[in-house]
This record gives C-alpha cells, structure tokens and sequence, in this order.
C-alpha cells in the first residue's frame, strides 16, 4: 500500500515541475529591447529582433533642404535632432530611399514665435 502512495507522490511531483519549467521557459522567451505598437495594435518597431545604426549627421542650414545617401531606406530609418536653440523651429523630415528632407512650417514660426535656425541632426536605420 506504501508503493501507491509513494507513486501518486511522484506523479504529483513530475507535474509541478512540468509546470514550474513552463512558466520559467516562457519568461525565458519574453522580448527584450524596444516595441512600438500603433493603435491598431500592430507592431511598428521592434528592437528586440534588429540593432540600429547611425549612418551619419547633418545641419539644416536655415532653410529647406535634404541628402542623400544610399543606404537610407524607406520605413527604417530615424532622425533625432541633437542641438537646437531654445526657441528654434524643428523641421519636419521626410524619409525616401535614399535621401532625407527637411521642410520648415513657416506658418508655425509666426503663429508660436518660434525661429527658424540651424539644427544639428543624427540619422540611421534599424
């Protein structure tokens, strides 16, 4: 009688463990990095799977402009102003394969105060 105590005993046993390996596997498989979800729930950026890089820097000048390099693609690629006065309007980029732009919203400039000046930018992709 003591062996189907002792059996029932190691059946439950195998199960909580069967168990406890599940729940720490599937921490295991958790993302790490960055996720970018839009509204619809989809996601639209993900740095847990691809490393970014920055390609390179550029200045705005005082007025609208852009720059190529072939390795700017469409959808992965950013652009981060790094210095810019206090009062300074940031431009509005736009990414193509191939070349960024900057458009500046004058309209913005005189509805806020804001002043159109030389920005400092970084860019790559992910």
């Amino acid at each position: 009688m003591w062996w189907i105590i002792a059996g029932a005993v190691a059946v439950i046993a195998i199960i909580a463990a069967a168990i406890i390996y599940k729940r720490r596997k599937k921490e295991k498989e958790m993302p790490q990095g960055i996720q970018i979800f839009n509204s619809s729930g989809n996601l639209i950026f993900d740095l847990s799977k691809s490393t970014t890089y920055m390609l390179g820097s550029g200045q705005t000048g005082t007025s609208n402009g852009s720059l190529s390099n072939s390795r700017i693609v469409a959808g992965r690629t950013w652009v981060i102003v790094t210095s810019a006065p206090d009062n300074a309007l940031i431009p509005n980029f736009t990414v193509s394969n191939g070349s960024i732009s900057w458009n500046f919203n004058t309209t913005a400039s005189t509805s806020y105060g804001a002043v159109i000046s030389n920005l400092s930018f970084i860019y790559g992709v992910f």
